[in-house]
């Protein structure tokens, strides 16, 4: 009885400290070097990258071994400044703009604005009546920019200079004396329409309704009534929406009739030199600015002059302007343009890079003269009109704001994404006086032997498309992040066989490689100490079972003897669930000494 006893504490011992280092080689296994030595050969030997597989070769010596991995380490430090050379003009430069593959038509682009100025900027016989010492007066000298007399001061309001501006200024109705559009003559009151620039006040064709191009449009801006015949109605257009697809019968702006003088716009303009008090040239005759319907024009610096007595053909190309969508994730510094639903203009609700700068040229002066010119836009309503006291003011800013030398500079103005502008050349001819000549290209007779017969104060103009079709321009991405990514991907390739299968494998051999074998240790840990429970005896303190005990019953009895299990055998009909478990729990490896004890059990008779 001594020897079975010492043996089965013997036994317990030996396998209780088995146990133990099993169990902390279980969980050292992961974490040990030479475990991560074991999976990094792993990856290496079996990697998709080249070069890898024979640094990890164990048939090669150790110096092919540093050879091998010298070689990879240069191979990824040349991609690396290979797809930095992409990156960086990627970057830098992802814009390209293109010829369109697809060819426009002009009838689906709206005929040019056109807008005429006389030189003259006020009659003499208006001014005549007007007090020298009276504040219209004053209005009138900031017309004619006239700042000899820095003494004036007044504080000059939109309402006071448009009543005297469409008072002295030479009206339309007497500027245009015949106008024909599409080879059709028509009313030059319902084609054209008065409108305020930098050379005073001018006639203008085709151009937006003011109610779509200004913000906050009200009766006080327009600078007469709306003309009561005309069957036109005025529609909404952007160079970027283009026109609705549901249009009414008449509208404007208007699109091209065909090519051509005869499908053009042909005017016959009177330049009343007898009327002349000040100009901002030093001729007699017209300002001509051929520009988009949606911007406003600036005549004076950006229109050619057509002198009195004189015919000209002015043949105009269409340039269009067009961006894809894909350029707008990309950062408008970047980009260099601006999208409409991007427009942050406080006058205008078109963008474009003109009426940007009518914008910020009216903020500058604003900011610095303390007033705005008469033509810019009104971002403040209760600012002042300069006068000719601001003279001096508003030239050095203009001057400044045109130099872009300074800090008072319109930088900030992109173009727009979408724009449309036009090219126009000029070329003239004189108007032959004789009383003897016929008239040609189907103008009235009027105008060569009525009252308007003085050919020195008559200019003809003739607006036309040279052919219905053209090419636009897009702005794309250069290089999109697709045409990145696989500029990366080819590099890569090349020098290591990388691709995104490497990328999966890195992450298995990081991941879960590792979660899985942790998972496994895990389980095989426990399917351990189940089958150890019937072989390890247990020890309950004292107190601890007698705590237990106090209600009668044990609350975890220990399993029942063997004997038991063999005497209730015989009484269950069925196989008792549990029996394959326990036998197998009671299947112990054999001991590796010959002459070993054998094991006793607990829990024996």
């Amino acid at each position: 009885m001594k020897t079975l006893t010492e043996s089965r504490r013997r036994y317990s011992g030996s396998l209780a400290c088995k146990k133990d280092s099993q169990s902390d080689d279980d969980e050292n296994t992961i974490c040990s070097r030479a475990a991560i030595k074991r999976s990094v050969v792993y990856y290496l030997k079996n990697s998709t990258l080249h070069g890898l597989k024979y640094i990890a070769e164990e048939s090669i010596t150790i110096p092919e071994r540093i050879f091998f991995g010298l070689a990879f380490v240069l191979v990824v430090i040349l991609s690396g400044f290979f797809i930095s050379n992409v990156y960086v003009k990627w970057s830098a430069s992802p814009i390209i703009i293109s010829t369109s593959a697809k060819q426009k038509l002009t009838s689906n682009m709206p005929f040019p604005a056109i807008t005429i100025c006389n030189l003259n900027q006020a009659l003499l016989s208006k001014v005549d009546r007007i007090g020298r010492t009276s504040t219209n007066f004053s209005l009138l000298m900031g017309l004619c920019d006239q700042g000899g007399d820095t003494t004036i001061s007044y504080i000059g309001t939109w309402k006071y200079f448009k009543a005297i501006l469409v008072d002295v200024a030479q009206p339309c109705e007497k500027m245009l004396l015949y106008c024909s559009f599409g080879s059709r003559e028509e009313d030059c009151s319902g084609l054209f329409t008065s409108i305020l620039t930098d050379d005073g006040l001018c006639c203008n064709f085709n151009a937006l309704h003011p109610s779509y191009l200004i913000r906050n449009y009200s009766d006080d801006v327009r600078l007469e009534t709306a003309h009561p015949n005309t069957r036109y109605e005025p529609i909404d257009w952007t160079p970027e929406k283009g026109y609705a697809r549901n249009l009414p019968e008449f509208y404007f702006p208007r699109t091209s009739g065909g090519t051509g003088i005869r499908m053009g716009l042909t005017v016959v303009l009177n330049a009343s030199i007898a009327e002349y008090y000040c100009t901002k040239s030093m001729s007699v005759g017209f300002k001509v600015l051929v520009h988009n319907p949606a911007e406003l024009p600036k005549v004076s610096n950006y229109g050619f002059v057509v002198t009195a007595g004189r015919e000209a053909r002015i043949p105009i190309e269409p340039v269009y302007e067009d961006a894809l969508p894909t350029i707008r994730s990309i950062k408008k510094s970047v980009r260099r343009c601006v999208f409409s639903d991007e427009n942050d203009l406080a006058y205008y609700r078109t963008y474009s890079r003109k009426n940007c700068e009518l914008e910020c040229e009216a903020k500058l002066l604003l900011r610095e003269c303390s007033c705005v010119l008469y033509y810019l836009p009104r971002i403040d309503p209760l600012a002042r009109v300069c006068g000719p006291n601001d003279n001096q003011c508003t030239n050095r800013v203009q001057t400044e704001i045109e130099s872009s030398l300074t800090n008072l500079s319109c930088e900030s103005c992109w173009p727009g994404c979408f724009e449309l502008t036009y090219k126009a050349t000029l070329s003239t001819a004189s108007i032959v006086s004789d009383p003897r000549f016929q008239a040609g290209e189907n103008l009235p007779d009027y105008i060569f032997h009525g009252p308007y017969s003085n050919a020195s104060e008559i200019s003809i103009l003739h607006f036309y498309y040279m052919t219905n079709i053209f090419r636009s321009t897009t702005k794309s991405e250069m290089f999109g992040f697709t045409e990145f990514l696989s500029n990366t991907g080819g590099l890569l390739g090349l020098f290591m066989g990388f691709s995104i299968f490497s990328v999966i494998e890195i992450f298995f051999y990081i991941t879960v490689r590792p979660y899985c074998a942790s998972r496994t240790l895990r389980q095989r840990h426990k399917r351990r100490q189940e089958q150890l429970r019937w072989l390890t005896p247990i020890r309950i303190p004292v107190r601890r079972a007698m705590r237990r005990n106090r209600g009668g019953l044990l609350r975890n009895p220990p399993p029942p003897p063997y004997s038991d299990l063999q005497r209730n055998r015989g009484k269950l009909d069925k196989p008792v669930p549990g029996k394959r478990k326990l036998w197998r729990a009671l299947q112990v490896r054999p001991v590796d000494r010959v002459d070993a004890e054998l094991p006793t059990y607990p829990y024996l008779d």
